[in-house]
């Protein structure tokens, strides 16, 4: 059974560190002190900090030439993301990693969609022309629940 450290009992086993800061990337990670982490295994506690916060950079790298400002970024998983979630994640900032999980074509289409995105804009209206009916129009509004239709 995996033993919880109990928050109560946090800034206690803290004094047990050599250093007071906590631990440095090496030492957290070393396979031979803590075997493998979990989640779980984190217990981030507020602290004093002795630079200013205008120091800190959340810019993540994702190539020799992409640096992200905001690190949002999301997995290239079929259940995560497609064109929508990677269209989101551009407008706020982030970038969607479009999953392999299917063909290239179909890959290259999601790719091209959400470059293709214009916030706002409707890439795909549905248009009528002078010889449509307002039976058309029913037809549209049953089916995809609007009747605002330009005609052109």
């Amino acid at each position: 059974m995996t033993q919880f450290l109990d928050p109560k009992t946090a800034l206690a086993h803290l004094e047990s560190y050599e250093q007071r800061d906590g631990l440095s990337a090496a030492q957290l990670m070393s396979s031979i002190k803590h075997g493998g982490l979990t989640y779980n295994d984190f217990l981030v506690l507020p602290g004093h900090i002795d630079f200013p916060a205008s120091d800190v950079t959340t810019e993540s790298r994702i190539t020799r030439k992409v640096t992200l400002k905001t690190p949002f970024m999301s997995s290239p998983m079929d259940t995560v993301t497609e064109k929508e979630m990677a269209i989101n994640m551009a407008l706020l900032g982030g970038i969607g990693v479009i999953h392999h999980n299917q063909s290239a074509e179909d890959q290259a289409a999601m790719v091209r969609a959400v470059k293709r995105h214009e916030n706002g804009f409707i890439s795909d209206p549905v248009v009528f022309g002078p010889d449509d009916t307002v039976a058309d129009v029913l037809d549209i509004k049953a089916r995809l629940g609007f009747c605002g239709i330009p005609i052109t």
